[in-house]
């Protein structure tokens, strides 16, 4: 008996032991507007963490309308909880909490002046992702000698109904976004953050949002450079065409038959976060950027009393110049089809005409005025893309869905930067394929296909608290991409000076075709897009993109004339 006394205090004690080398040490107090704010010491002791700090507001009052102040609060708040999502469906299930308007700091520990500030915006076609550091950690970036923040916002039917009432006048997760840059510049400062030098940075979704952040008045002085990864206001996913048509879509889910905007918010503003979800995904065929009905950013209808995001189409905004003109950092990666490739039809297809199709992934972006005009531009698409005749056309398919999602509106919102604006933009090409290529990796091509897949380079810029992913051996590209974009929130300037880590000098350009640092195993430069590509789509969109959506007529849209 007593042997087993003694056995089990032995366990105890090393467990106890244990559990006191997990316990992490509490950051000094913080003051903000809202109260006291405290932390954790890192477990490596280079930096403090604070999670889960509300910066706005959202409840029944609001729910799709812009956020409300953020509450205040007696004593310390813990700001410990490294989880925190807007709702959202995974894997058949809904995550998340209504009021999420949440964001993450990360601070070095030894601070001896104000330092840059490091916005991020997630991805996830505005319908999943997270701010938290389950995914986005931002030990790495904080590692060296910038403040980080990740920020949540409203997704989906939340975030992005667009009725054009003042119940539900649309772009409420915009909205949130400001209200995060609003915080941060009335709060960071007491973090040791410097509120007049802040980068803001985004992929996919979050870049389409960082590009929006840019068109609209509401955020003039709240930021100073911009970082655009993977992603284009301009994209053909990025915008509600028809924002009552996918409403009506939506109710129609739950038995009704309506277009009246007032009585389709009567009817979605009583249904739970989780039948909205459960709705919006049901019978849908495919995934994210080819999705038929997507609640994503609109050009809103004036209204009495809402101050509105976004009142006019990107280009045109951008062509007027009336934009926030700041030092940008824009790029992509070589094969960002994959992802949605493998999402849409897994790592096999078999040539079929169905398939073959380009128009079918946008649906209500293009409109031909003959059937003949139709038939014409897809077989001069198909024979661009599906012209090797192979019977395997997955290759072929990452090819068209980079180009029509990814690249191409890329490209031209690039160009038409490049039009109206002094200040330097630096663009990238990722192909790299390591071992922590989590999207390509995830979607079974790592041994198929060479390349970088959408969303490959975060990993290289984010350390994931939710899962571990290797890091000594990709220590050296860790370190060039973190190196860069941190350099590049210091210095406006990602390599001021050659190193053996930036071997080659990544350089502004405004040529036609710029050049572009494409980063690899090896440092090189190249250029930006392939011209062919290109020149296809902007002369389809110039001739057939749709100038009518639903009941609303907007400005007939005309993308940049690309030169050969």
């Amino acid at each position: 008996m007593m042997q087993v006394l003694h056995s089990g205090m032995k366990w105890l004690v090393l467990v106890s032991l244990l559990a006191a080398r997990l316990v992490q040490q509490p950051t000094p107090e913080v003051r903000t507007r809202s109260g006291l704010v405290r932390g954790t010491v890192s477990r490596n002791g280079l930096f403090y963490q604070y999670f889960g700090i509300p910066y706005a507001t959202v409840d029944e009052r609001n729910r799709f309308q812009a956020p409300l102040p953020p509450p205040p609060w007696a004593g310390v708040f813990e700001a410990v909880d490294e989880n925190t999502w807007c709702p959202q469906n995974s894997g058949g299930i809904t995550i998340g909490e209504p009021n999420c308007l949440k964001l993450n700091i990360y601070t070095p520990t030894h601070i001896s002046k104000p330092l840059p500030v490091m916005v991020y915006i997630h991805g996830g076609c505005f319908f999943s992702g997270t701010g938290s550091p389950f995914m986005y950690g931002g030990d790495f970036l904080a590692e060296h000698d910038v403040i980080y923040v990740g920020i949540n916002y409203r997704l989906g039917v939340e975030g992005f109904l667009c009725l054009g009432i003042k119940e539900a006048p649309g772009n409420a997760g915009l909205k949130d976004q400001i209200a995060a840059l609003k915080w941060i510049q009335e709060n960071i400062e007491a973090f040791g953050g410097n509120p007049n030098d802040v980068t803001l940075f985004g992929e996919s979704a979050g870049a389409v949002s960082t590009s929006f952040m840019m068109l609209t008045s509401s955020t003039k002085g709240l930021f100073h450079k911009a970082i655009l990864q993977s992603g284009s206001s301009l994209a053909p996913w990025a915008l509600q065409h028809d924002p009552i048509g996918s409403a009506s879509a939506l109710v129609r889910k739950f038995g009704y038959n309506t277009n009246n905007p007032q009585e389709i918010y009567k009817i979605l503003s009583k249904k739970t976060a989780s039948e909205l979800l459960e709705a919006v995904t049901r019978n849908e065929d495919k995934f994210c950027v080819a999705a038929q009905h997507l609640f994503v950013p609109c050009i809103e209808k004036p209204l009495e009393g809402v101050e509105p995001v976004i009142t006019e189409y990107p280009a045109d905004i951008i062509k007027s110049g009336n934009y926030t003109k700041v030092p940008m950092i824009i790029g992509y990666t070589d094969k960002e089809g994959i992802y949605f490739v493998a999402a849409d039809h897994g790592t096999s297809v078999k040539n079929n005409s169905a398939v073959m199709d380009p128009v079918r992934s946008m649906r209500e972006d293009l409109e031909f005025p003959t059937e003949f005009e139709k038939n014409y531009t897809i077989d001069t698409i198909r024979r661009h893309y599906f012209s090797s005749y192979e019977e395997e056309i997955i290759p072929d398919l990452v090819e068209l869905y980079s180009d029509v999602h990814f690249k191409v509106p890329v490209v031209l919102e690039a160009e038409l930067y490049k039009q109206t604006t002094d200040q330097p933009i630096y663009y990238y090409l990722f192909r790299y394929d390591g071992l922590r290529n989590m999207p390509k990796i995830v979607s079974g091509f790592h041994y198929l296909m060479k390349g970088a897949s959408h969303a490959d380079e975060l990993f290289y810029l984010f350390k994931p608290h939710g899962f571990p992913l290797l890091q000594s051996v990709e220590n050296n590209m860790i370190n060039r991409m973190v190196t860069m974009w941190t350099n590049f929130a210091k210095y406006t300037d990602p390599t001021p000076v050659v190193t053996p880590l930036t071997p080659v000098r990544w350089r502004p350009s405004r040529r036609h075709n710029p050049t572009a640092l494409v980063i690899d195993s090896r440092i090189s430069t190249g250029p930006l897009w392939e011209e062919a590509s290109v020149r296809l789509w902007n002369d389809t969109y110039n001739k057939y993109r749709r100038k009518h959506y639903g009941a609303q007529q907007y400005t007939p849209y005309q993308y940049i004339n690309v030169r050969s």
